[in-house]
């Protein structure tokens, strides 16, 4: 089903039956205003019976008559704007798949549907500038609503609209303009947040996120803390739809940011009581493994073809290429599978449950409300003494699979560390920032190496499989073409960590 979005940038006003309308020709920026244009739009909403889409500022519906007909899924982008997904109609009472996979991380698997039924009268004006561009458009809307979820109820209201017709919707200042200018003109800035909202009235729900997190003091060790993991939950939900929608590296970015929340809970627990921090990382861990297969299999994936397809044709014997694409193909197939299962377990949605409410109320400790400066400096600088030690041990390894294994537990330092110092910049300034750039080059640099590990452990099971005599060879080229990819990279890594080892954040 071909889907399209843009950015929708609007303000909305109070009016009663007998407001005249305000004059638009008069607006600074309007050059003219064009005829106006009627429609009679009937749009049914969605949600589940708890109202969990509403709750996190969503709004699902299908809509009748006028230009834009068909399905439409709004998700916040920042206030005052939405991010509008459309849909063709097709059955107006069933959601399409797409966008049912769009909402799934917000339904939590509880069934969708039917809420209330909107009928509008509506009125829209095209506003244009001098030069005859469209700047935007006002609606003026009468609304008669029909809520079906519990009691039924009947309502009915007046409202404006003014609405950017750039489809980015970037220019906030014209319209701030539009909408002060509006107001000086008589109308009143609404309250509503939308016509469901308004159509629900007292029975509408609070928005999430609004809970404890804004009652601690800026100045407390945990406000910068709680702010980092309510975005990279917020990432999280968002990198979710991606990935069921089968976007482009999306695996790769919903691990990174399970990554980011579990090093962050791990970086500052004592912050928080034990218990809560201890379940939330195991099974952001078993998320997070679960993720890995494909993504480790996308990865393995592209660095053997990219050898293979490197060496002389006479170096490669048999059909390697085609073989190696046939083997990851199906293990990289037997991985989304297995993601598709766990996204759509009660286990999953449990954990987004438990992930939002320790978010929205923290379980914090005394240290938590300490001041901020001194306590998140002593957590990132133990993390940076965490990276020496492991540093110590790997440089002091045995060459082979214990040396290995030892830098690779730098590289897992280095990304703690690296998240660690991103959750405090906003009270550690540039410092943070560049303890947080010096890590993610350790690792990154090491992220290489992990990779050559990988890829050896894969070709010599290659190389010895049954049956592959002559392609032993290749295989052998490619592992000794690893081996020398690891020595660079460790070589780079003690040029590049010197430096990196020493940086601390002052207290």
């Amino acid at each position: 089903m071909a889907t399209s979005s843009t950015v929708e940038a609007e303000r909305k006003f109070d009016a009663d039956a007998s407001t005249p309308l305000p004059e638009l020709h008069t607006i600074d920026g309007v050059g003219s205003v064009g005829k106006p244009a009627s429609y009679s739009l009937e749009a049914i909403y969605f949600d589940t019976r708890h109202l969990a889409l509403a709750a996190r500022g969503i709004t699902l519906r299908s809509r009748t008559g006028g230009p834009d007909a068909g399905w439409h899924l709004k998700l916040p982008l920042s206030p005052g704007k939405r991010t509008e997904i459309h849909a063709p109609l097709g059955t107006a009472e069933t959601v399409p798949v797409e966008l049912m996979d769009r909402v799934l991380a917000y339904t939590r698997g509880h069934a969708v549907a039917a809420v209330a039924t909107l009928t509008t009268e509506r009125t829209s004006y095209a506003l244009y500038g001098h030069g005859g561009e469209r700047l935007a458009d006002f609606v003026d809307d009468y609304v008669r609503a029909q809520v079906s979820l519990g009691d039924p109820r009947e309502s009915e209201w007046r409202e404006w609209e003014v609405e950017l017709a750039a489809q980015d919707g970037t220019d906030d200042a014209l319209l701030e303009s539009l909408a002060g200018q509006l107001s000086g003109a008589g109308a009143k800035p609404s309250g509503r947040t939308s016509k469901l909202a308004t159509a629900f009235g007292d029975s509408w729900p609070d928005l999430k996120g609004n809970a404890r997190t804004d009652s601690f003091d800026k100045g407390a060790a945990v406000a910068p803390v709680l702010t980092y993991l309510r975005d990279q939950g917020a990432d999280l939900l968002l990198q979710d739809a991606h990935v069921r929608l089968g976007r482009e590296d999306s695996v790769h970015q919903m691990r990174s940011v399970i990554r980011r929340i579990r090093s962050v809970l791990h970086s500052y627990r004592k912050l928080f009581e034990a218990a809560p921090v201890k379940e939330l990382e195991r099974e952001l861990k078993s998320l997070a493994k679960t993720l890995g297969r494909y993504r480790d299999a996308e990865v393995l994936h592209a660095r053997l073809r990219k050898h293979l397809d490197e060496l002389p044709s006479n170096l490669v014997l048999g059909p390697l290429q085609v073989e190696l694409d046939q083997r990851m193909t199906v293990r990289a197939d037997t991985a989304m599978g297995a993601i598709k299962n766990r996204l759509n377990s009660p286990r999953y949605f449990r954990l987004l449950d438990a992930l939002e409410a320790f978010i929205d109320a923290p379980p914090v400790t005394p240290q938590g409300e300490a001041t901020a400066r001194n306590t998140t400096a002593k957590l990132v600088n133990k993390a940076a003494k965490r990276l020496g030690k492991r540093h110590d041990a790997a440089v002091a390894a045995a060459v082979g699979p214990q040396r290995d294994k030892a830098f690779h537990e730098v590289r897992k330092a280095a990304k703690k560390l690296r998240f660690a110092a991103a959750a405090v910049a906003s009270v550690h300034g540039k410092r943070a920032v560049k303890v947080g750039d010096a890590a993610h080059t350790i690792q990154s640099i090491l992220g290489d190496h992990q990779d050559s590990v990988v890829a050896r452990t894969e070709l010599l099971k290659l190389g010895s499989a049954p049956g592959v005599s002559s392609a032993a060879f290749t295989y052998g080229v490619l592992h000794a073409m690893e081996r020398s990819a690891a020595d660079a990279t460790e070589e780079e890594y003690l040029r590049h960590s010197k430096k990196a080892l020493k940086l601390r954040l002052k207290k």
